[in-house]
């Protein structure tokens, strides 16, 4: 499935993570120039249990 979050911050980065930890296809979507750079160098803003290695697994561009 395809699936897009709006907003980058506690929710949307989480869920955006998980989704693509069960193989879901992922575009997260945010207007903070800085929270999109940060994501898609794999680092997280936001401060969650277990979420840095998957937004580090799943972050950026996948072709």
């Amino acid at each position: 499935m395809k699936a897009s979050v709006v907003g980058s911050g506690y929710v949307g980065t989480t869920l955006a993570a998980c989704l693509a930890d069960l193989g879901h296809d992922v575009t997260a979507v945010d207007i903070d120039d800085e929270t999109v750079e940060r994501l898609n160098e794999g680092e997280t803003l936001v401060h969650e249990s277990g979420l840095d290695p998957l937004v580090s697994a799943y972050a950026g561009c996948r072709d």
